[in-house]
């Protein structure tokens, strides 16, 4: 009999109202070491999701002039969200993910009431349970992924990972070593001034003295500061070798909360395994 959802969704949820602000969501996402939300009604029901693109949506979007605790959770959220009910299998969680694109599925009663909610990391953890020996790394990887160099700008990641299906970006050396990560989270959750993000085109900048040598004075030199990869990523990321177990891949994205593992072959990139092989493999047996 295929494993159960009920066996492997998480629970107790958190959930937030659509009138909560968006600033109070993310910053509950980050104290919760979370990527989605789910939103509720007054009985319980879910009729919302948040994610971290729905927050870069925010950021780069049609509210990007506004702070962020200014704006609802219900203006941003994903209205309507596929739900699914704690007896059907994993394989069906797999299958409606998959199918709709998207990281979770809040899970219901019979009433349609929240109970609990499945995720990526919960398929990759049935994937290690049921998996053990069948697949090697070679057999599922992902040939088409997305890099960028250290010096690539924080807009043309966001581009990149936005064209991408897995959300990832490996950052690479000269040498196509893998030597950083970067996911939606990290531009979601980055350290970097609202003001920065928020720019449009017109990027922050600090003023500098220098001497105008042909003028004889002193004038400001105004210095562009835009953010880069090296400044975002998830430096010397976890690797694994064509030749392992995929099962160890489960483990390791499981016990170190990550969400993809470059693979690397003489210490070049060949490919790069994420949560969403594993769906796929769960989802066709």
């Amino acid at each position: 009999m295929a494993p159960r959802i009920s066996s492997y969704m998480r629970t107790p949820v958190y959930a937030v109202s659509p009138n909560d602000s968006l600033a109070y969501a993310r910053n509950l996402m980050l104290k919760k070491e979370i990527s989605r939300l789910v939103i509720v009604n007054e009985k319980e029901v879910p009729i919302g999701i948040l994610t971290t693109t729905d927050i870069i949506g925010a950021l780069f979007g049609k509210n990007y002039h506004k702070p962020l605790d200014s704006i609802l959770v219900g203006e941003v959220m994903t209205k309507d969200p596929i739900i699914i009910e704690e007896s059907k299998s994993i394989k069906s969680a797999s299958q409606l993910m998959l199918k709709h694109r998207i990281g979770g599925l809040p899970v219901v009663d019979s009433d349609k009431k929240l109970v609990g909610i499945i995720t990526k990391t919960d398929i990759v953890k049935a994937y290690y349970d049921k998996f053990k020996g069948k697949y090697k790394v070679s057999d599922i990887m992902r040939k088409d992924f997305s890099t960028a160099l250290p010096g690539h700008s924080i807009f043309y990641i966001a581009r990149l990972i936005e064209a991408d299906l897995t959300g990832k970006v490996i950052v690479v050396d000269e040498a196509n070593k893998p030597i950083g990560v970067i996911t939606k989270k990290d531009i979601a959750y980055a350290q970097i001034p609202l003001s920065v993000l928020m720019s449009r085109g017109k990027d922050r900048y600090i003023k500098n003295k220098v001497p105008d040598l042909y003028k004889e004075k002193i004038i400001s030199l105004r210095m562009y500061l835009v953010p880069i990869a090296e400044d975002i990523m998830s430096p010397n990321p976890l690797i694994i070798k064509p030749d392992e177990d995929s099962s160890n891949g489960a483990k390791i994205m499981i016990d170190e909360n990550i969400g993809a593992l470059p693979v690397v072959d003489n210490n070049m990139l060949i490919g790069i395994i994420t949560k969403l092989e594993f769906m796929n493999i769960i989802a066709r047996e």
